[in-house]
């Protein structure tokens, strides 16, 4: 049995195996799987294999050398993220050699694993996390440097070629030149002054150049979408089904400017026909053209409250590609037909075209759905009742419904917010979410069926959590004696949803919810079909926004070669799949990361216009050092560090995600109410500072 259990690691010495997929590859019978088990354990403690994070295992690492990427805190020391998921490795500030915050690097362990965890020193940088930066002016020992954010180095970064009356506080884009050494700082070229730091009109401006955005487009894609117009729409509706007659309209924002889903329902003998048409921009953009290879690198559209990096030209976009109302549109259409009580009997998914007959803002609809009269209220009610059926059938399986509110910017004219406000989920909301996630699923199930056998299709998967994480949730519910049955070994997506469901009205809500949320992995784009654990489908893709998602382009390009007969060469399309998901996968997070930044941004600077005013707050996260706080009113958040907390001794205890006094045994934990002053606002750290108020 040795020997078969080492083999396995021997043939595949770079994966990842947890424990149910050793004894599935072994074929042991029922009664010999604690023997696998026994067996597992004595290889850990002899060293031929390797347990890692998650309860995965794995042969050694030769050397003890890992390879990640390397985090740093504001404090100095970091961690590695591993590649391979191992547990996170402890870098103090000697250990970092000349690697800064964001670089990929080699590191290698140092002692024994000790219950604080792995400690380890860089043995050296694999790959830069960028080669420029953007960062603030300022002058150290008559010399002119740069600091950038989240984390500055603490070597510094020194600017050279800047013009003499270039003063501090400027923002700044600069290009590294030398990397220097462990103890000298970074050499950077400036490239451009993009204004003043202080001056809130330049926050965006400073977004876009950090992460290398760019509004406009080449002109050699403008020069293409000039070949397109109205005539390019109507000499191609004889080419399609002609729904223009069906009452379809729109629900969106209302300073929405693109429209790239429209809803129809109407009523036959058995039950209703559910239209759920999407801009045809596939159409528009064919591939190997320059706007096909523009969007392929955007991948996705990036929003800001003062502006927008669209995928595509807003000729497309704002005019030819979206569903505008009271003129032709081509549309990719996902047609379900229904019985009474919405099962689901038929379905079709084709390139139509359609005459949107109204532009509905969330709020109209909601009007409509509260009793307002309207033309089609016989309509959005329908779509009411079946929105909430569609709701408790993938509740019933288990999806998982995060109700977490967005903040919503009401921007004065000098870049700073005079308002922000937690966005509202109304039930029209519920109406186009659950409409988008049927038409998503359906394409999903239906459309790999018509393809040839294993022809690559995109999928929007999102895995399983992991093991530890699981761990660490369950732990947190038993220690907090919430009367709920915890969930044993792998956690289905139902299981969470019992718990959520439990705490509603629990102290605790906030707690777990973020717990929870930090458990589950992120979703992803995938050639394999691994189901979405969060929404509890088997099947699911994005197919609803090609506007401003690239995914959903190629698979409006695969109804089509379906619906045309026109299949492509299964390895070309095989390559330009794997590339469009790792570039796609690649920019999403960017984007998060981008409009994440802009937010905080924002907060802080309607923050800093609130000095010393109060404010109530829930706490959002703990950590040894303080509490992190996020106000009720606004969502912005900010620190109370352990050192004003002066009523008491307070220290952290991890387990309980809280911080509890010596003297008093006061706790303050995740998802209590506090009341509290902003004392400061660090922009260049990224963070607001409160303290708080008299309990």
């Amino acid at each position: 049995m040795r020997k078969k259990l080492l083999n396995i690691f021997n043939k595949s010495p770079e994966k990842l195996f947890r424990q149910k997929d050793i004894i599935h590859r072994m074929k042991v019978k029922q009664h010999e799987i604690g023997a696998v088990k026994i067996l597992l354990n004595e290889l850990v403690k002899s060293g031929e294999i390797a347990r890692i994070k998650g309860n995965r295992y794995t042969l050694p690492r030769e050397r003890n050398q890992f390879e990640g990427r390397l985090t740093v805190t504001q404090k100095g020391f970091g961690f590695v993220i591993t590649d391979d998921d191992s547990e996170d490795i402890f870098i103090g500030r000697r250990s970092m050699a000349d690697a800064i915050h964001g670089d990929q690097v080699c590191v290698k362990l140092q002692g024994r694993p000790s219950p604080q965890g792995l400690k380890g020193r860089i043995q050296k940088v694999l790959e830069r996390g960028s080669n420029s930066f953007i960062g603030v002016t300022y002058k150290y020992t008559g010399k002119l440097f740069m600091s950038i954010s989240p984390v500055n180095p603490g070597r510094g970064i020194r600017l050279i070629k800047a013009k003499k009356d270039l003063g501090e506080g400027q923002i700044v884009k600069a290009r590294v030149k030398d990397w220097g050494s462990p103890t000298g700082p970074i050499i950077a070229e400036l490239e451009t002054v993009i204004g003043n730091a202080e001056d809130p009109v330049n926050d965006m401006k400073m977004i876009l150049n950090k992460y290398d955005y760019l509004q406009e487009f080449p002109q050699k894609v403008m020069n293409e979408v000039k070949n397109f117009s109205q005539k390019s729409i109507d000499k191609e509706i004889p080419n399609r089904r002609d729904l223009r007659k069906w009452t379809s309209f729109t629900i969106d924002p209302v300073d929405a400017k693109d429209f790239d889903d429209a809803i129809s329902i109407k009523r036959n003998r058995n039950g209703y026909d559910l239209g759920v048409h999407i801009a045809d921009v596939s159409h528009f953009v064919e591939q190997n053209t320059f706007i096909d290879g523009e969007a392929i690198q955007r991948s996705t559209s990036v929003y800001f409250t003062e502006g927008v990096v669209h995928m595509l030209p807003e000729a497309l976009s704002a005019n030819l590609c979206s569903l505008k109302p009271n003129v032709d549109r081509l549309a990719v259409s996902a047609i379900m037909k229904m019985d009474k009580d919405f099962n689901i009997t038929e379905t079709e998914i084709l390139p139509t075209v359609i005459n949107s007959k109204a532009r509905f803002t969330y709020q109209d609809v909601q009007d409509i759905v509260e009793g307002k009269n309207h033309k089609f209220k016989d309509d959005i009610l329908i779509l009411k009742r079946l929105a909430k059926r569609l709701f408790k059938n993938r509740s019933d399986a288990g999806s998982i419904d995060f109700d977490i509110p967005e903040p919503i910017f009401e921007m004065g004219d000098k870049g700073i917010p005079h308002e922000i406000r937690p966005s509202e989920r109304m039930e029209s909301h519920r109406i186009v979410e659950e409409c988008m996630l049927l038409a998503n699923r359906v394409v999903a199930a239906e459309m790999p069926k018509k393809l040839p056998k294993k022809y690559p299709f995109v999928y929007r998967v999102h895995a399983d959590p992991d093991q530890k994480d699981v761990v660490r949730f369950t732990d947190l519910l038993k220690i907090l004696r919430l009367g709920i049955q915890i969930p044993k070994g792998e956690l289905a997506p139902n299981d969470i949803k019992n718990v959520l469901k439990h705490v509603e009205d629990s102290p605790y809500r906030s707690l777990i919810e973020n717990v929870a949320l930090r458990t589950m992995s992120k979703a992803e784009y995938s050639m394999k079909n691994q189901g979405h654990f969060g929404l509890a489908f088997e099947h699911y893709t994005h197919f609803t926004s090609p506007i401003r998602r690239y995914p959903d382009l190629m698979v409006h390009r695969m109804i089509k070669m379906v619906c045309n007969q026109s299949i492509q060469q299964q390895g070309e399309w095989k390559e330009r799949m794997l590339k469009s998901i790792q570039i796609s996968n690649e920019v999403e997070l960017k984007a998060l990361s981008a409009e994440r930044e802009y937010i905080k941004l924002k907060q802080l600077r309607w923050l800093n216009e609130r000095i010393g005013e109060t404010f109530e707050g829930r706490i959002s996260g703990v950590v040894n050092f303080g509490i992190f706080v996020e106000l009720q009113s606004s969502l912005a958040e900010g620190l109370i560090h352990i050192d004003t907390m002066e009523d008491d001794d307070y220290t952290y205890d991890e387990d309980r995600y809280c911080l509890r006094g010596r003297k008093t045994r006061h706790e303050y934990r995740m998802g209590d109410k506090v009341k509290l002053k902003v004392i400061a606002v660090l922009f260049e750290k990224q963070r607001a500072n409160f303290a708080l108020e008299n309990q």
